[in-house]
C-alpha cells in the first residue's frame, strides 16, 4: 500500500491543499513493519489455535476418540 500511496501522493497532496485552501499540508508515511499472528486456515491449525485458549479440549477429543 505505502507504493500505491507514494504514487498517487502529489495528487493527493495537491487536491488536499486546493480544496482546504492549505498550501502547507505535507504528507508523511509511517510503515508498521510488525508481523501479525497467522489465521488458522485448516482444521488442525484450528483446532491447535483452539486448544492454545482451552487445553481441555485435548482431554474431550481424548475421551470422545474423535479425529481432526
Amino acid at each position: 500500500m505505502e507504493t500505491q500511496l507514494a504514487r498517487t501522493k502529489s495528487k493527493l497532496t495537491q487536491f488536499l491543499r486546493e480544496k482546504l485552501n492549505n498550501y502547507g499540508i505535507k504528507i508523511n508515511v509511517l510503515v508498521n513493519e510488525t508481523v501479525e499472528k497467522k489465521f488458522a486456515y485448516t482444521p488442525q491449525e484450528k483446532y491447535k489455535k483452539l486448544k492454545e485458549k482451552n487445553p481441555l479440549l485435548e482431554k474431550l477429543r481424548a475421551t470422545f476418540h474423535l479425529d481432526l
